[in-house]
């Protein structure tokens, strides 16, 4: 892999540390929210919210591994 190659992942490995750091404190602001919520559509609009989340973070963490594994193939 070329020094740009491998730059251009360790960007993309950079970018997606970020992104999962930005949706754990997304899902924990979430789960806080859906604690304090009364109101049934409420707790379940939060819920899907917080569904939609984790899913996202299970994509996130699936890209970084490939990311990793083009970055140790080198």
């Amino acid at each position: 892999m070329s020094h740009e190659s491998q730059q251009q992942v360790v960007e993309e490995l950079q970018q997606t540390a970020g992104a999962l750091d930005v949706l754990f404190t997304l899902r924990e602001e979430f789960a806080t929210w859906l604690e304090e919520a009364r109101d049934e559509s409420a707790k379940e609009a939060l819920e899907n919210v917080q569904r939609h989340i984790i899913d996202m973070e299970i994509e996130f963490q699936r890209r970084r591994a490939e990311t990793e594994k083009k970055l140790k193939a080198g």
